[in-house]
C-alpha cells in the first residue's frame, strides 16, 4: 500500500510532467497565433474594403432609384401631354 509520502512524490512528479506539457503546448499555441496574425490583418483589411463597397453600392442604388423615379414622372407627364395611355408592364 502507498504511504502518504509516496502519494506526495507521485503528485510532485505528475505536476512536473503536466507543467512541461503545458509549457510545450503554450509555445505551440503562440506559434500558431503568430502564423495567423498576417491572415487576421488581411481579413480586417478586406472587411474594411467590403464595408466601403457596400456603402458605395447603397449610394449608387439610391442615386439610380432617384433617377428612375424622375424618369417615370417625366414619362407620365409626356404621356398625359400627348394624351396616350401608358404601356402595360
Amino acid at each position: 500500500m502507498l504511504t502518504k509520502n509516496d502519494l506526495v512524490q507521485i503528485r510532485g512528479v505528475v505536476k512536473e510532467e503536466v507543467g512541461v506539457v503545458d509549457r510545450k503546448l503554450s509555445a505551440k499555441i503562440e506559434g500558431v497565433d503568430k502564423r495567423f496574425d498576417p491572415i487576421h490583418k488581411e481579413l480586417k483589411k478586406h472587411g474594411k474594403l467590403l464595408r466601403s463597397l457596400k456603402k458605395d453600392q447603397k449610394t449608387m442604388l439610391n442615386l439610380l432609384d432617384g433617377e428612375q423615379m424622375q424618369q417615370r414622372k417625366r414619362l407620365k407627364r409626356v404621356e398625359e401631354h400627348l394624351g396616350i395611355s401608358p404601356i402595360p408592364a
